[in-house]
């Protein structure tokens, strides 16, 4: 459904709707708040109320909007308070000390009733953690590269896992007065490691950052398998987007194959 007045009304919204870039480009701003249409209503009602509970610090988060019906989704969308940032390639040791400020306080959070969903990124999670195996309706190009990496890697007896946000190389705003500002939770629940391997990982690959970089990472066996990990969940999603666009793919292939290079 797209936004009506009906919508804007439940969340005592009136204005003009903007149009925000970023993510899926699916976001508008309105007055004070965002609005962004939802793919998993129970998910998205879960993951709000334990960020309505949260007390950041020295961080910010776009603390989540109810509706008059007392439900954080209505008619397809969500809506959060609007706050001011810019988004910043690179930054990765500023990115990361907001990443372990937010995921110690993801860390206390009961995680046993999260409602997993069926996305490209959690099928992407999936593989990458050999849940599932890679899917044989990939394109077999793609099979093959991704292939080797996940031979690289085999599970543990243990890990310690939480709720983490699984994309925050850019979703984390900077601005000159203010703390920093995480939005857009992509939640999945995983080793807090694996997050800050992702968010390195893609700064490296997609925001310039010098793939050196990645020794912002502790060098033990644990980030390692991390990191490559992240790399299988970024290209199984690529292959999972882009189909039988095997150059597409290939680029991507080519922007996380140096960090492959430099851990081994």
């Amino acid at each position: 459904m797209g936004l009506t007045n009906e919508i804007l009304n439940s969340f005592n919204l009136c204005g003009d709707i903007i149009p925000l870039t970023g993510g899926q480009n699916t976001a508008v701003r309105v007055g004070n708040a965002v609005l962004k249409p939802v793919d998993d209503i129970n998910q998205c009602e879960w993951l709000l109320h334990i960020v309505s509970n949260l007390n950041p610090q020295g961080y910010r988060l776009s603390k989540p909007v109810q509706s008059k019906c007392g439900t954080f989704v209505y008619r397809g969308w969500a809506c959060t308070q609007y706050e001011i940032g810019k988004d910043a390639q690179g930054r990765i040791e500023d990115k990361l000390q907001v990443s372990r400020l937010f995921h110690r306080d993801l860390s206390k959070v009961d995680f046993h009733d999260f409602p997993y969903t069926e996305s490209p990124w959690s099928k992407g999670h999936r593989i990458a953690w050999q849940i599932d195996e890679l899917s044989r309706d990939l394109p077999r190009e793609a099979q093959e590269m991704i292939s080797p990496i996940l031979g690289m890697v085999s599970l543990k007896e243990q890990y310690s896992m939480q709720i983490v946000h699984g994309d925050l190389s850019g979703n984390i705003l900077f601005d000159k007065a203010m703390s920093p500002l995480v939005i857009d939770f992509s939640p999945t629940i995983a080793p807090v490691e694996y997050a800050e391997a992702i968010l390195v990982c893609d700064c490296i690959a997609w925001q310039g950052s010098k793939v050196s970089e990645i020794d912002l990472l502790p060098n033990d066996k644990l980030y390692r398998e991390m990191i490559l990990r992240a790399i299988i969940f970024r290209l199984t999603v690529s292959a999972i987007f882009l189909k039988g666009d095997f150059a597409e793919f290939s680029k991507e292939y080519e922007a996380f194959k140096p960090i492959i290079e430099y851990i081994k």
